[in-house]
């Protein structure tokens, strides 16, 4: 995806939608449906992502191609006060994320070759002192045996749309990594609520600032604002919808954890 820099400068009219929505808080706060499943889905253009967060405290992931809809995760899920959706995933680690960087984690697989992918980008700020870099050769450091070509393994590391790639922001990558070899929480999912005008949208925890920033571009020059905000992040559907749409899911969970190659639809 995409984001030019005038995302990173709010207008004043998009941060008045944005504390507007502010008001609206309270449709985000889920703590008071444990007697009953709450439905999220986050329209992803090519494939569709569903949440079922069941009253008893767990959850199942779903996503939906054109021709299939499959379970792709399962675990726990619980609300804090500041309304942050948290996932702990059963069988799943989340991403590495620094600005446009991403090291999909989603195998834990991946968690053996880590420590070697970062002693790679390490070498590699090393030898090379520019401050910005093409994004083609961030992606080509890879662990050893992985090609250039294993995007189903997840393999190396992303670049999400920039085409140059800031030095920082590889620095911080090494230090991602680290923090995440250290956590002891690789597989808590943390999704940030954002509102905007009634509604709210659950948002990946690293993305939210950034998320926030393109509603307000949105609102300002948007003919139609909130259909791409929606799209942006998981909002809340109705059971009739979730079930009509997920009809025909099928479990892969067997093959995830036996390791088994996955669509690269796995991602939020």
């Amino acid at each position: 995806m995409t984001h030019s820099l005038r995302y990173l400068f709010l207008t004043a009219s998009g941060i008045l939608f944005l504390l507007t929505g502010s008001l609206a808080g309270a449709e985000g706060d889920l703590r008071g449906s444990r007697d009953h499943p709450v439905y999220l889905k986050h329209d992803g253009g090519t494939f569709s992502h569903y949440l079922e967060l069941r009253a008893d405290g767990s959850y199942r992931r779903v996503v939906q191609g054109h021709q299939y809809a499959e379970e792709r995760d399962r675990g726990k899920w619980k609300q804090n006060d500041a309304r942050k959706l948290l996932l702990r995933s059963d069988l799943h680690f989340r991403n590495i994320n620094s600005g446009d960087l991403m090291i999909p984690m989603w195998h834990r697989d991946r968690l053996k070759t880590l420590p070697e992918l970062r002693q790679r980008v390490h070498i590699f700020l090393k030898a090379n002192r520019a401050q910005e870099f093409p994004a083609e050769v961030v992606e080509r450091i890879r662990e050893t045996g992985v090609g250039s070509d294993s995007d189903t393994d997840g393999g190396g590391i992303m670049v999400l749309g920039a085409k140059r790639v800031h030095r920082s922001d590889v620095e911080k990558l090494v230090r991602a990594i680290d923090t995440f070899l250290s956590s002891g929480e690789k597989n808590l999912f943390t999704f940030v609520p954002v509102e905007y005008k009634s509604s709210t949208i659950f948002v990946d925890n690293d993305r939210a600032q950034l998320t926030k920033s393109i509603i307000a571009d949105d609102l300002a020059g948007s003919s139609d604002p909130a259909q791409a905000a929606d799209k942006l992040g998981y909002h809340k559907i109705d059971v009739d919808q979730f079930q009509k749409e997920t009809m025909k899911t099928q479990s892969v969970l067997s093959s995830i954890d036996g390791g088994g190659s996955q669509k690269q639809s796995e991602q939020d």
